[in-house]
């Protein structure tokens, strides 16, 4: 049995702070070809399951504009993706 100092925790074992989890969830969004759920972008980034921070980022990117829902009316749909916030626009230009 391993045991270890309580309240002692490694790098890779400590949370990331919010801004650095919004930059790479705006990031893999960016590089994604299309829109992405919460589920592929928490498995993406290494992530077991949908954590708290990455629900409350994603929350607050959607808050301030800089991504957009998929179905924006349902917000709590277990289909709903996410796409940055020019993406809707520009995919239909492209078209």
């Amino acid at each position: 049995m391993v045991f270890r100092a309580i309240g002692k925790q490694s790098k890779s074992e400590q949370p990331e702070s919010g801004l650095a989890l919004a930059t790479k969830v705006l990031m893999l969004l960016t590089q994604a070809k299309g829109p992405m759920s919460k589920r592929s972008i928490s498995a993406t980034l290494g992530q077991k399951e949908v954590s708290g921070q990455l629900n409350k980022v994603i929350r607050t990117l959607v808050g301030s504009g800089r991504i957009e829902a998929t179905i924006p009316d349902k917000l709590g749909n277990r289909l709903q993706q996410y796409r940055l916030a020019g993406a809707a626009m520009q995919q239909g230009a492209g078209s």
